[in-house]
């Protein structure tokens, strides 16, 4: 059934790209036997590594495949010269570096660069390893290795760019004419009540991952699409601009739902201009040529019309919450035109006249993570080669080798001590393979042409799976490679055989028990520290001299909001009050970036005010939230207080409603943010959004 499946699911698309990756794995094969390299399987495996669908996505792996395998080759090198004499010694310093290759790697985590720290950590085990054992050839061993992979990742790239490429580029244009579109539909949805949480949840975790995959999109397609090149600054504008859109349209669903909930009167007065803003969104999604139309100027004026005025803040507490509404309704309608003018420019492959200059987009980062799955690389290097030097086992290196892939490529999921099972599992399937071929097929065979015949059957196969999204293959594809060992001499020795494919098990073994050892913790885990992460994000933009813009805080704290709704379920309660909580964390740090930015246009004893009350945020969120003692609610309401003293001003609104929005939203969510208050708040203290 599952193998149906997976044929019904095969396009022309990854028939071509099966073909491809074998055409340039046989090309790298060949020239490798005209250069009498001493292991051509290298060639093919590489091809098979750095082979993407699209063909920016190629050249990125590779460039950074090559650089971390010349990094490897090096230290490598540095290791033999040192240490060959001390195996001890050799085998700490080489656990040390892939260790910090590691930490590097994970800390990056999908960022191109990321890839060249995993090479260069397990390129100097490959490359150091067998050099240690005869120093006299390290350096043609190293160079050996190096052209093998590298005639590999050419082959590969030069492919998969000359024929029928799939360019990154036209992907990423495909995207971004889809994303507003998407992004319409879900608020004419939301903004209808036409959702439950949960369906609202979802959605928005799908539109928040296609908005946060842009930026990576946009690195690939720089690199095989020159007009996404010419232009890339406009589409980085574009992506800080969905990002701001994305949180005003949640903000205002969030709001309209509470509005239901505690001023249902209100709300229904309400909700017809809602649902005007989400046709109008709607129907703008398409339009080649954004303008101001007559639907758009009576929205803003009817916007306008409703807002309750300032004065009512200080005499009707219940006005903030309309308010914030209504302000995010205007908000929406503004991104949204900004939106649409940006991406005909991008369409037309132009630069907008007088625009800001591109944001700063950055993902989080998770270094004490990172050090973590990188000692634990350290430990298991050391431990595999405890047991290589005490045996004398001649196939050691190679179990030292995958013990370090394995905590390089696993380290970094939810449970890697699975994934190393299943890595390990499906090296039985490529032993298989790797033995028939090894032992039944490849013997009688004496030309270059019946090889290549030969191999066709199982590298057209691997090569459709992996164009479908089967990962499982890797495995297969690097055991069976290993194994067979396709070079100029053949050895046909099942004990060889035997003893190369242990050394692979004990390898993987130790990677895998170490990682179920030294990091029982999974996905609760990873929750956990995304979460913490959030509180962190907070406490920086509470504690900052300078304030981070607006759109690094957003592209930071969306990525990590994607990385939380991709591990939890919105049909289970608890979940759903995390995912909740997320978004709540959102709009706390916007308010808080609103507060120091009008902090110092306030009179002295409310500026002094405010900044007691940042201060009070920045040490609870330091805290992770796990501090109930020292809630920052009270400084929260003298803040307040303080500023309803003052004169009717922009400011003094700002203020007024940062103030009021960072206090009612942690009201809202007492157990996300660590506070012992009430679950439910008063009608009148409703979150509202700067």
């Amino acid at each position: 059934y599952v193998m149906l499946q997976i044929i019904r699911n095969v396009t022309w698309r990854d028939g071509l790209f099966s073909l491809k990756s074998f055409a340039a794995a046989m090309l790298a094969l060949f020239i490798a036997f005209r250069l009498n390299l001493s292991q051509p399987s290298w060639s093919i495996t590489t091809v098979y590594v750095v082979s993407q669908p699209l063909a920016g996505m190629v050249l990125a792996k590779s460039l950074y495949r090559v650089l971390g395998t010349v990094i490897g080759a090096l230290m490598s090198l540095v290791f033999v010269a040192l240490f060959s004499n001390s195996p001890e010694l050799f085998c700490l310093a080489l656990a040390i570096w892939i260790g910090i290759c590691t930490s590097v790697s994970i800390y990056l985590r999908d960022a191109p660069q990321a890839y060249g720290g995993v090479l260069a950590g397990y390129s100097a085990a490959i490359i150091g390893l067998p050099a240690a054992l005869a120093p006299n050839l390290a350096f043609d061993f190293a160079v050996a290795r190096c052209l093998e992979i590298t005639l590999g990742i050419a082959c590969g790239t030069l492919l998969h760019h000359v024929v029928f490429p799939r360019r990154a580029g036209d992907a990423l244009r495909k995207a971004l004419h889809a994303t507003l579109p998407n992004m319409a539909h879900w608020a004419e949805d939301a903004l209808r009540g036409q959702q439950a949480e949960a369906k609202g949840l979802a959605d928005r975790q799908r539109i928040i991952a296609s908005v946060v995959s842009l930026d990576s999109l946009r690195v690939f397609g720089a690199l095989d699409t020159p007009a996404i090149r010419a232009i890339d600054d406009v589409i980085r504008l574009f992506e800080g601009k969905l990002l701001s859109l994305l949180a005003m349209l949640v903000s205002a669903y969030d709001r309209l739902a509470l509005l239901h909930r505690h001023q249902p009167e209100t709300a229904l007065e309400l909700q017809p201009l809602a649902e005007r803003t989400a046709a109008h969104i709607a129907g703008s999604a398409d339009e080649a040529t954004p303008q101001q139309t007559g639907s758009e100027a009576a929205l803003l004026a009817e916007i306008e019309a409703r807002l309750p005025p300032p004065e009512m803040l200080r005499s009707n507490p219940d006005s903030f919450l309309p308010r914030a509404f209504l302000l995010r309704l205007r908000d929406v309608l503004a991104l949204w035109h900004e939106a649409v003018w940006l991406r005909t420019h991008i369409t037309a492959g132009i630069h907008p006249p007088q625009t800001a200059a591109a944001p700063s987009l950055r993902p989080y980062r998770d270094i004490v993570f990172a050090i973590l799955v990188g000692a634990i690389s350290l430990l298991t290097i050391l431990a595999t080669s405890a047991l290589w030097i005490f045996t004398a086992w001649p196939n050691g290196p190679t179990a030292i080798t995958y013990a370090g892939i394995i905590c390089a490529i696993m380290g970094a999921r939810d449970d890697p001590a699975a994934a190393a099972v299943g890595f390990l599992k499906m090296s039985v399937v490529g032993a298989l393979v790797g033995g028939i071929y090894l032992l039944v097929v490849l013997p009688p065979l004496s030309t270059y042409a019946a090889l290549v015949i030969a191999l066709a059957p199982f590298y057209l196969a691997c090569g459709l799976l992996l164009s479908i999204g089967v990962p499982a293959v890797m495995p297969v594809i690097f055991v069976a490679g290993g194994l067979t060992g396709i070079s100029n001499t053949m050895t046909y020795d099942f004990n060889v055989f035997l003893n190369d494919y242990l050394s692979y098990v004990v390898g993987i073994g130790i990677g895998g028990l170490a990682l179920r050892l030294l990091r029982p913790l999974g996905t609760e885990w990873v929750v956990r520290r995304l979460t913490r992460g959030m509180l962190r994000d907070l406490a920086r933009a509470a504690g900052l001299a300078v304030p981070e813009t607006r759109t690094t805080f957003e592209s930071r704290m969306f990525d990590r909001i994607n990385a939380l709704l991709m591990r939890l379920d919105p049909m289970v309660a608890a979940h759903r009050s995390m995912m909740q909580g997320g978004f709540a964390s959102l709009r706390v740090g916007l308010n808080i970036l609103a507060l120091r930015r009008d902090r110092s246009e306030l009179p002295p004893v409310a500026t002094a005010a405010v900044d007691r009350a940042l201060a009070a945020l920045a040490e609870h969120f330091g805290r992770g939230g796990r501090n109930r003692l020292t809630s920052p609610l009270p400084l929260l309401e003298v803040a307040r207080d303080s500023v309803l003293t003052l004169d009717i001003t922009t400011v003094f609104t700002r203020t007024a409603e940062s103030l009021y929005g960072i206090e009612t939203t942690l009201r809202q969510h007492p157990a996300f943010f660590g506070l012992e208050v009430p679950a439910q708040p008063t009608p009148s203290a409703e979150p509202a959004i700067a």
